[in-house]
């Protein structure tokens, strides 16, 4: 999550973190109703972001942890929603996460989580760019797996160690529920190898079971044009739906979920999954 607010960072909101410690904040004797009008957010937050850029405000609302501040969700150019806060006047902002030290809750993170989602229209597109799919302990690649009536999609990297450390979890889950795993490959620059890798794998045409492999593997599969193409455009088409790391996981609602699952409660939890 903290490359999203290293993006509002850039525009030049600034970056920090506040930490609620019971009652005594020096923002509790504040009272405030009302949050800013959309016209005064987006005229205020125009001063710095990129000039042409659009700013949409997705939700705002008074924060009842904390008098005097407002929350506001907000998107730029059609983007991943970013939390910030402001005062009612709309003239000061406040770009980072939000921390509850006694709940031990990240407020902003939670926010964020109601408002990561993709349309019907960007999954059927998404769809384009699987690279392969796992359905009941068989990997299919370039051909359509048995109908499903439960999916999920794993955007995922062959060089994280999260997805790495997920994937195993994420089979015994799946195969427990009967949901068929459709993986788009992501591969981040801050894993040497990782974009030579994915590469190597679609043009071997290789599943699952070579997707956990490859973490291991010190040389790529041999590359391919096609296999450059197909995971140059998974990659952009990732990046337009807000996908900022791995792994990613979108469920049938369109939710997303970033980061990797602690347990198969957690995914049941995210993706509305039952034994």
């Amino acid at each position: 999550m903290k490359k999203a607010f290293k993006k509002i960072a850039i525009y030049g909101l600034g970056f920090a973190s506040l930490i609620i410690i019971g009652s005594c904040s020096k923002f509790s004797g504040l009272e405030t109703t009302t949050c800013p009008s959309n016209k005064v957010l987006t005229t205020n937050i125009g001063h710095f972001i990129p000039p042409g850029a659009k700013v949409d405000i997705v939700a705002k609302e008074p924060l009842k942890q904390i008098k005097g501040l407002c929350e506001v969700v907000m998107k730029i150019n059609g983007g991943p929603p970013n939390v910030i806060y402001t005062d009612p006047k709309g003239n000061y902002f406040i770009a980072g996460q939000l921390l509850n030290a006694i709940t031990k809750q990240n407020l902003t993170q939670e926010k964020m989580q109601q408002f990561l989602k993709v349309s019907k229209s960007q999954i059927n597109s998404l769809n384009n760019y699987v690279a392969f799919s796992y359905y009941k302990g068989k990997s299919y690649f370039g051909t359509t797996p048995p109908p499903a009536d439960k999916y999920i999609y794993l955007i995922t990297d062959p060089k994280c160690p999260f997805c790495h450390e997920a994937e195993p979890l994420i089979q015994k889950w799946a195969d427990k529920n009967g949901v068929e795993v459709r993986v788009i490959l992501f591969p981040l620059p801050i894993h040497p190898g990782a974009y030579q890798t994915a590469i190597g794998l679609w043009c071997a045409k290789k599943g699952w079971n070579s997707l956990h492999n490859a973490y291991n593997t010190k040389a790529p599969l041999s590359q391919c044009p096609q296999g450059q193409q197909f995971i140059n455009q998974s990659m952009q088409e990732a990046q337009k739906l807000g996908v900022e790391g791995t792994p990613t996981i979108i469920g049938m609602d369109g939710k997303m979920h970033p980061g990797a699952p602690s347990s198969e409660v957690q995914l049941n939890e995210w993706l509305g999954s039952k034994k």
